[in-house]
């Protein structure tokens, strides 16, 4: 009840904001088969805020040298992005966390021998990109991300399912790298 209250007082006091709602999706990651989709709402004259995910189901990807090779993810950024000129039109910095989960074969090596990892990923990180209105309603969103990453996962075999690493319970892995980006096409409500 207390949930549908605060819905009810944030859209009646943010009406104006709700008219520049963008719903935007992914047009790069869609030409590979990973559907990317967000939200972006204005908050102050110069802020939005996005709510961005990407999900991957392809589980088995065979190419000349990996055998249904599994490439399944998926990936979420509440981000809040800063206009330097006008809002929604020119370049933007952003930054953001996230979370996901993924099952695939982290390299080559793996993927060769059949072997994947399932596990969990912490982002952290900034957004560069530019802004171009279309039309009266339509955006092109061009952005890049990066940052800190931190994964927890388990390895295991692809055709028998048990863990190859039992000696470590969790494994671990961090670095700083790209991990977002594309071209988002959007649509002004």
């Amino acid at each position: 009840m207390k949930k549908s209250i605060l819905i009810i007082l944030f859209l009646l006091f943010h009406l104006e904001g709700i008219s520049q709602t963008y719903i935007k999706f992914n047009a790069a990651t869609a030409l590979l088969g990973i559907p990317g989709i967000a939200v972006e709402v204005p908050i102050s004259k110069k802020f939005t805020f996005q709510l961005e995910s990407t999900m991957s189901f392809w589980n088995s990807i065979t190419t000349n040298k990996y055998n249904k090779r599994p490439y399944v993810f998926n990936q979420i950024f509440p981000e809040v992005r800063y206009f330097v000129k006008e809002l929604n039109k020119g370049p933007y910095v952003g930054t953001h966390f996230g979370y996901g989960m993924f099952k695939l074969s982290k390299n080559s090596s793996y993927a060769l021998v059949n072997k994947y990892q399932y596990g969990y990923i912490f982002f952290a990180g900034l957004t560069f990109g530019y802004k171009w209105k279309l039309k009266e309603r339509w955006m092109l969103d061009a952005y890049f991300g990066g940052g800190y990453s931190k994964a927890t996962y388990e390895g295991f075999e692809k055709y028998s399912g048990i863990r190859y690493e039992l000696e470590n319970l969790i494994n671990f892995s961090a670095q700083w790298i790209p991990y977002k980006g594309g071209l988002m096409i959007g649509y002004r409500f």
